[in-house]
């Protein structure tokens, strides 16, 4: 009865939970339910094939030795700087050659993130304007569309309607390394907090399960010859069960 006071007391003495607190404890929740219906065991095979099919589109492995990027390696004074270099970053990580390559913002319908076309040697990419002031969005938008551009070129092995599979386009987003990046936007939490209220968001982007591309991520900084450490840190919160998968191969 003493012991069983004692702690009764102990918890009335806690601080009771603050509004934020509570709204990070949703988001949690909420990230850990969707990584518990993701079954990864199952989807590993798919998963598998799909970085296979990227590298054999682009001849060989060196799409997925480069450095994984988990944050954008420039800072740009302005809007148009920002299209100008995430073309040129997103273009040379490809390997893709164009005379000219133009990125714009568009009024796009909602479901649409981003569309690219391409006129003999020139391309033109347009992102929906809600992505304005999200850099890493901004980013994922054209790395994805380049993505259609290298899945469907002549020679890729890739047929035309794997070409059109979003999800294998976001695959090869992840296998050029850019799967740190593309896991933050394909999954955004917000908390906004006003007096004694929190209230929390997420916004989802693409079409492969944040699971998925954490495991992706993993394979990818693998291939680039990342060390330990530094391959968990590229997941964060996705960690598991991404590591544990790919540990047991």
């Amino acid at each position: 009865m003493h012991a069983a006071t004692g702690l009764v007391l102990v918890a009335l003495l806690l601080p009771q939970a603050t509004a934020l607190d509570q709204a990070r404890a949703d988001l949690q929740r909420r990230r850990e339910a969707i990584i518990r219906s993701y079954n990864l065991e199952r989807q590993r095979p798919r998963l598998d094939g799909y970085a296979r099919t990227i590298i054999r589109a682009f001849g060989g492995p060196a799409i997925a030795r480069q450095a994984p990027l988990d944050r954008l390696p420039f800072a740009a004074g302005n809007r148009r700087e920002l299209l100008e270099r995430v073309g040129s970053l997103v273009a040379s990580r490809f390997g893709i050659r164009a005379s000219s390559v133009d990125v714009r913002f568009a009024r796009l319908d909602g479901r649409t993130a981003g569309r690219i076309t391409r006129l003999g040697e020139s391309l033109t990419v347009e992102i929906a304007d809600r992505y304005r002031d999200d850099d890493e969005e901004v980013l994922i938008v054209v790395a994805h569309e380049f993505a259609h551009i290298v899945l469907d070129a002549p020679g890729s092995g890739v047929s035309a309607a794997d070409a059109e599979n979003e999800e294998l386009a976001d695959a090869t987003v992840a296998m050029a390394g850019f799967g740190p990046l593309l896991l933050r936007a394909s999954y955004r939490e917000g908390v906004s907090v006003k007096g004694n209220r929190a209230t929390w968001g997420v916004r989802r982007t693409g079409t492969l399960n944040p699971v998925a591309i954490a495991y992706l991520t993993l394979v990818q900084a693998e291939m680039a010859g990342v060390d330990t450490e530094s391959r968990k840190a590229l997941i964060g919160d996705w960690l598991e069960p991404a590591w544990s998968v790919r540990a047991g191969r």
